[in-house]
């Protein structure tokens, strides 16, 4: 075998079929609308390598040595280059995280390489040295790939596309660090005296069809630009096509090498081939798209405009089944989903329709029942007011029964005091007569007292009730709290549940307190419900106290209900508690003591409503808040707050 021949053919015809590859790949790339940082970078990497492939088939095909010398210099040159934007692309791809690096690695293997130079020659293309430093270089850029890629699934928490695409970009150096450990083997065979692997051509040149095309795909697949399918298909059918034509010419020498004009027949196979790697390639580009479009691209271009159709709202488009295979199975089953999807279109307006018409029936059955809701609610509201009232008309029967009790036991004396005056007068007895009448006098002042203190408070209760309709006037809230508080016990007391039942009331109101702008009468039905609460916990106690001492379970001092009343005034707003020594509320149904229609009572004893609009008629009525403090089996308090200003 002619070695000679052998490396400057060979390598002429593989090398151009590479370049013809990269110059295919290179203008697909530039062709790109919108190009980032990585796809220029990515450009410029495939640019060095159509340059190097470019001065790789001169530096073949050229025997004069000065010229020759040059280009195996610019060979070495262009590798350098190729390994310096391989080695930017793998540290800047997607993000760069290791920025110092970058540079501190760039300086590193430009030191080595140019060690490598001034040893063995910069015009050396066996140089053992730059395949060292460049298989260095391959293995450091696979472990940035790796870190990154690492790097990226520990941030994220799984794999991504860009961990996947740093990984794919590691396989691919990977694959050219092979090629460069069979590329350092015949220099390094040839330091040790080993055989030389002279078949290393037919290993090399496919491989390095193989990275080629495998690094432009895989950039294509996760670029963020849209790319074309086609592209990577003619890319696909391209690389095993320019491998058969760049390997075919060795394998016809072997046929033809024992003619008597072989290197005149070489010599035009070769010319041959040359033109023929650029023509072929030029007939792929160009006439396999077209192929595509017609027979695989067209009708799946018909479906996807029948999938954006179907999106818009178009279910009733159907699309040409033109051919029989794969994609007119594709087709078919399109029109077959398109065909389910409007029955099930008119299945679902069909049942659409029939709910709507349930749903407005059963919309009507709601608002009835949300009708009788609401009359019951009133109903119990009512019922409430009515509860509410009667408690405290009997304690305001009390307080008139006792100035009536005077003005009748006086006008009773008073009369028999006047029967005795007339006997007197009649007798003629003028002093015995003056002192009746003095006595007379004296009963009729205690019965006019009397008469006015009763007088006093139906005046107050119909001023209470003037104010029913939610006017707001100052009112003296220890007045108000104080009338109450007398007039709540005392209807319990004359309720005839329990006459016996006595409670200590304790009061404490602030003097001087300001005037609260309140409807009176609204404050007054909270104050009552807040003192009957605390009065029926205080009665609950003292019954479970009677309970255990009737066991022999209770040992401690004697019982004694209190309530305690108090007044203040806190940050602009007056503060009236009601706190009382009685069962207190459980922790469980703490927060659910003012929602409506809730009661711890036994049933007919509460409507559960008392609480609830005493919230509202503080807190929406007039601006204030009502908060709870209680421990359980022990004592409740209750806080009302109300702004001093006038609550619009």
């Amino acid at each position: 075998m002619n070695t000679s021949w052998f490396e400057l053919n060979v390598s002429a015809i593989a090398t151009v079929a590479l370049l013809t590859l990269c110059l295919a790949i290179l203008g697909y790339l530039a062709s790109l609308p919108v190009k980032n940082r990585d796809a220029k970078i990515f450009v410029s990497y495939f640019l060095s390598l159509s340059l190097f492939y470019s001065s790789y088939a001169l530096s073949s095909l050229v025997v004069y040595p000065p010229l020759k010398g040059y280009l195996l210099m610019m060979n070495n040159i262009l590798v350098t280059a190729i390994f310096l934007i391989h080695m930017w692309f793998a540290y800047q791809c997607r993000s760069n995280p290791y920025k110092r690096e970058l540079y501190a690695s760039l300086l590193v293997y430009g030191l080595m390489l140019g060690i490598s130079f001034y040893l063995f020659g910069i015009d050396n293309n066996q140089n053992p040295g730059q395949y060292l430093v460049n298989l260095t270089c391959l293995v450091w850029i696979m472990a940035v790939f790796g870190r990154k890629a690492r790097l990226e699934e520990k941030e994220e928490g799984r794999r991504t596309l860009t961990s996947k695409m740093l990984r794919d970009f590691q396989s691919m150096t990977f694959f050219i660090v092979l090629i460069w450990l069979i590329v350092f083997y015949n220099p390094l065979a040839m330091l040790l005296g080993l055989p030389p692997f002279t078949l290393w051509y037919y290993v090399v040149q496919p491989m390095q069809f193989v990275q080629t095309t495998y690094a432009a795909i895989i950039f294509l697949n996760y670029t963020p630009q849209r790319t074309s399918f086609q592209a990577k298909v003619v890319g696909l059918v391209l690389c095993p096509l320019l491998i058969i034509l760049a390997l075919t010419p060795l394998l016809l020498r072997q046929l033809i090498v024992n003619l008597p004009n072989f290197a005149q027949v070489n010599q035009q196979v070769v010319v041959a081939f040359l033109f023929l790697i650029p023509f072929t390639t030029l007939v792929v580009i160009v006439g396999l798209p077209r192929f595509l479009r017609s027979t695989l691209l067209s009708p799946l271009n018909q479906i996807l405009e029948g999938v954006r159709q179907v999106d818009a709202g178009n279910l009733m488009v159907q699309v040409p089944v033109t051919v029989r295979d794969e994609i007119g199975d594709l087709a078919q089953n399109f029109n077959q989903m398109t065909q389910s999807l409007r029955q099930s279109k008119e299945e679902l307006t069909q049942y659409a329709e029939t709910l709507e018409t349930k749903v407005a029936e059963r919309t009507q059955e709601l608002k009835q029942s949300l009708d009788n809701l609401k009359a019951a609610q009133n109903q119990l509201i009512q019922k409430e007011k009515m509860a509410s009232l009667g408690e405290l008309t009997a304690g305001i029967a009390h307080e008139i029964q006792n100035p009536l009790n005077f003005v009748n036991n006086f006008a009773e004396v008073s009369a028999e005091l006047a029967e005795e005056l007339a006997q007197t007068v009649s007798a003629g007895d003028i002093p015995a007569a003056t002192a009746l009448s003095a006595d007379l006098r004296e009963n009729m002042g205690y019965i006019v007292e009397n008469g006015q203190r009763a007088s006093s408070i139906v005046r107050s209760m119909l001023q209470h009730s003037r104010s029913s309709t939610g006017e707001r006037r100052p009112t003296d809230l220890n007045e108000l709290a104080d009338e109450y508080l007398r007039l709540t016990y005392h209807g319990l007391r004359r309720s005839g549940q329990d006459t016996d039942f006595q409670v200590q009331l304790c009061t404490q109101f602030e003097e001087g307190l300001k005037p609260v702008m309140v409807a009176p009468q609204d404050i007054g039905r909270v104050l009552l419900n807040l003192y009957n609460n605390a009065f029926y916990a205080v009665q609950q106690r003292q019954m479970q106290k009677t309970v255990l001492a009737g066991a022999g379970e209770e040992a401690e001092a004697p019982y004694q209900p209190t309530v305690w009343v108090s007044t203040r005034q806190v940050n602009g707003s007056v503060e009236l508690s009601v706190r009382d020594n009685g069962v207190g509320i459980p922790e469980a149904i703490r927060d659910k003591i003012f929602q409506p229609f809730f009661t711890t009572k036994p049933t007919g004893e509460g409507t559960g409503l008392g609480l609830s609009l005493s919230y509202d008629i503080i807190t929406k009525g007039h601006g204030g808040e009502m908060v709870v403090d209680t421990k359980p089996d022990c004592s409740t308090k209750l806080i009302i707050r109300i702004p001093l200003e006038s609550y619009p």
